[in-house]
Parts: C-alpha cells; structure tokens; sequence
C-alpha cells in the first residue's frame, strides 16, 4: 500500500577515495513488515565521519544514522502503521544490504517492527531527527550500569554524566534525571546553565585542574556510583574513574572502545552498542556482542514513552543547526564536524532543501 512514489531517489554514497557524494538511485520498495518513510530531516553524528574516514562502508553504499519524516508506504503485512504518521528513527549503517537502509536518503526503508519513535505533536522533524541514536545510546548505557529503568533509591544516588552538552550526554541526562539520579555532569562553562535546565544538579568545567575533586565534592558521597561517558577520548574515562565512591559499585558506561591497558582494575566498564536495539548481532573483532532480545524489547518500551515525555516537556530534543543545502550540504558538515566546530547542538539537514 502506498501513494504515488518515483522511481528513482537522491542519496549519499560513499566513494572510492572516502569522500562521499549525491547520487540517483532507483527507489527501493518495502518488502514485508517493513515501511518506507519519505525523510524530512537527517541529523549528523560524530560517527558518520569516523566510518567514512576509517574505510568502514565501502564505496557504492549509503550511509547516515538519523531521520525523521513520514511514512510514505507499506509492506505486505504492516498494521502498525498508516501512510502519513510522523516517526523518527536510526540505522546502523555497518549492516546496511539496500541503500535505503541509511539515513541520508530522499526515502529510508524501516522495519515495522522495530524501534519508530511516533513523533509527537510538540516537536518538528529537525528535532525529532536528534532523538533515536542519541537517546538510544543513553538508554543502553544507563541499563548497563544502573538497571535503567528501575528507579534510583529515595536520596537519589550520585550518577556522572561526563560531556553532559554532546547529544548523547543531553540525553542521558534526562533520562538519570527521571529515574531519580542525582546527576552530576562536566561540559563547558558556556552550557552550564542549559545542562543544569536538563535535570543536572551540578555543571563542572571539564577542563578544571580540579574537576576530580569537584566531581567528588558534589557527590555528597566520596564519589560518584555510575558513571555514564558520553566522551571517551581525550582522557575522559581515566579521568571519571578516579571519581568513584571506592566502596560503590563502580560501573562506568563507554560510547568508544577504551586503551584497555588503561583502565582501571577495579572499574566494571560497559561499552554502548546502540545496534543491539535493531536486533543486529555486531563483531568488532576483539569482541563479539551477540543479538538482545531484551534490549529490543527495551528500546521498544523506551520509545513508547518517550513519546509522552515529549507531550509533556519532561524530555527535550536537542538543540538543533540546520545546515544549508539539505543533502547535498552533508559533506561540507562532515568536515564541518570533523573539525571540532560543534558544540553542544546537533547539526540538522533539512531534505527538501537539496537542490533540484
């Protein structure tokens, strides 16, 4: 079932020379339970340049996480939704056999089946487009460490969300905060006072001398009990281990995988792998991490409610920059990203904007 499609649509391909570029494709069609969503809005991350960049899609195929928009039309099967409801969702590109299983597409083919934020009424696409990937991540890490969603004891135990601006970090925490956490964060002065409007108690600079002891002070407790790095570079993780409570449980959430020779001993680290809400099994090669039922039913729970926290302002999207020229502007905002210029918002192309 669908309305009238064309037959063919514009995407972003990666290239031989790891450049990517707009090219016409022929449009793929749903197969059973699955839905093909003509995208409004694509977001960028930080990982859409590192896959290009480190040779991890290969030349001729497609890529990008996030997008929003409507469905477009269905496969043979689907009754759990309708031609025209608003969604948002993410790929995981690494695993990608069609070209319209990515994001940066003039139509993105979904499961039914698997997590579709139904967009609510209260946020636009652009926002909409920050959502899965980045709460997803969040949600993964706080289940690991901290049993996410079962609530945090009365008091609210100390919980570090180091990189509290990135879109990631935004995320987490807001989703520590409903849970009952006291969430201390890092981020740069500059956006102390939005992360604090998420649900922080505590901002530090994470650039402090100090930020350790800072961290520690702030706890109320000798340390912090979780820890959710939404970083992982630079420093990062073997700087939040040394904020621990020492007799705490000492659970650390990593968004990149560590230098194992410097990790902390006594620390239980976790690493996000949002795909497992796709149901992908993924190799790294060092580790294999096998496909979670349980996480699919998880996202699939999170996404439900996620919809109403939005209705009702207990989450927030991140802050959004369009960036011009729609698709074809993707490779100048991977450079754009590459080189450090975005901070504490997330970069936003509107599909329509592509240029004819």
């Amino acid at each position: 079932m669908s309305s009238a499609l064309p037959p063919n649509q514009r995407v972003i391909v990666v290239q031989a020379d790891r450049t990517v570029a707009l090219e016409t494709v022929p449009l793929d069609k749903p197969g059973p339970g699955e839905v093909l969503i003509k995208n409004t809005a694509v977001a960028q991350n930080p990982s859409d340049w590192k896959a290009v960049e480190n040779g991890y899609i290969a030349p001729g195929k497609g890529f990008g996480w996030d997008f929003a928009g409507r469905i477009a039309a269905l496969g043979e099967g689907v009754t759990n939704w309708k031609i025209g409801d608003r969604v948002a969702g993410f790929h995981f590109a690494l695993r990608a056999t069609r070209i319209a299983q990515n994001a940066y597409c003039e139509y993105t083919l979904a499961s039914a089946a698997k997590p579709l934020l139904h967009t609510p009424d209260n946020i636009t696409d652009e926002e909409a487009a920050t959502v899965p990937l980045a709460i997803f991540s969040a949600l993964q890490g706080l289940h690991l460490i901290a049993d996410f969603p079962k609530r945090a004891p009365l008091g609210g135990r100390p919980l570090l969300v180091w990189g509290g601006s990135s879109s990631v970090g935004q995320y987490a925490i807001q989703l520590a905060r409903i849970a009952g956490y006291k969430v201390i964060t890092t981020a740069s002065p500059k956006h102390h006072a939005f992360v604090k409007s998420l649900g922080a108690a505590v901002a530090i600079d994470y650039r402090a001398p100090d930020v350790v002891e800072q961290i520690i002070a702030a706890s109320g407790r000798g340390g912090v009990d979780f820890v959710y790095d939404a970083i992982s570079e630079n420093g990062s993780i073997e700087l939040a281990a040394r904020a621990f409570r020492k007799d705490g449980p000492r659970k650390s959430a990593v968004v990149l995988p560590p230098d194992l020779s410097n990790l902390d001993p006594t620390v239980e680290y976790h690493l996000v792998m949002p795909c497992a809400f796709l149901d992908y099994d993924f190799d790294l090669g060092e580790e294999y991490f096998p496909r979670n039922k349980a996480h699919v039913n998880l996202a699939l729970d999170l996404i439900a409610n996620a919809a109403d926290w939005f209705k009702e302002g207990r989450l927030k999207p991140n802050p959004v920059t369009v960036r011009p020229g729609g698709l074809s502007g993707i490779p100048a905002g991977l450079e754009f990203m590459k080189a450090g210029k975005v901070s504490g918002t997330k970069l936003v192309y509107r599909v329509a904007d592509t240029p004819t």
